[in-house]
């Protein structure tokens, strides 16, 4: 990728901490270490963090408190549990409630460790993967929006002049006659009106020039244009 990503480390032994960052200096990812799991999470808030590792068994607040309030702050952040005492049900009921990805036990083999996270790495980066997908369909059916409301403007002025064009014609042959038409007071409002529906469309289509498109796609919602019929 691009950026490089962010791992943060919770634990309170700080010579735990300074053998995991030894670890993993090699390795294309920056780790971020913190003794205290209120610290790590008010910086969590604060950029986004690819996989966040956590101790189990820590003063102040637990490792499963952290990973769950983790979960609220940064959702896509991929959640990972150390524990010296490994606790089957204790593992599987974290699991089970989407508060931890994966779950590591204390002494950890180096090799086991890297791979689990790489693969936490994958599963963040498919995350994002996929938000970047959806945001694409999602612009492309703004953009096939705005495209229909054009559409639906031109045909609506294509109509008016149609009309205009035939009123005036059979007003024109009426008076090369010397006739007026019992109904031309009819056909002058009908014709007024058209015109000012032409005026009033081609404001909104000046609206869907003036506007960015790039601004437009990341807005809040749909551009909403009254399109309604025209004579």
């Amino acid at each position: 990728m691009a950026d490089t990503e962010t791992i943060f480390i919770v634990d309170d032994d700080p010579a735990v901490l300074a053998s995991l960052k030894r670890l993993l200096l090699d390795e294309d990812f920056d780790v971020r270490t913190f003794t205290d799991g209120h610290q790590a999470l008010a910086a969590l808030a604060e950029e986004p963090v690819a996989v966040l590792v956590s101790d189990y068994q820590m003063p102040g607040i637990s490792g499963i408190d952290v990973l769950l309030q983790a979960l609220t702050i940064s959702p896509d952040t991929i959640r990972v549990l150390i524990t010296g005492a490994l606790d089957l049900k204790l593992a599987l009921e974290a699991i089970s409630r989407g508060e931890v990805y994966r779950i590591i036990g204390k002494p950890w083999h180096d090799l086991e460790l890297k791979v689990t996270l790489g693969q936490c790495l994958e599963q963040y980066r498919l995350i994002q993967e996929h938000h970047r997908l959806q945001s694409q369909l999602i612009d492309q059916a703004k953009i096939e929006t705005v495209k229909a409301m054009v559409v639906t403007l031109n045909h609506e002025i294509n109509n008016s002049l149609v009309f205009l064009s035939i009123a005036i014609d059979t007003l024109n042959m009426s008076l090369n006659k010397g006739e007026i038409p019992a109904n031309h007071l009819e056909y002058l409002a009908e014709m007024k009106n058209s015109c000012r529906k032409i005026a009033d469309l081609m404001k909104k289509l000046r609206n869907i020039e003036e506007i960015q498109m790039t601004e437009y796609l990341h807005g809040s919602g749909t551009m909403m244009i009254d399109a309604k019929g025209s004579r």
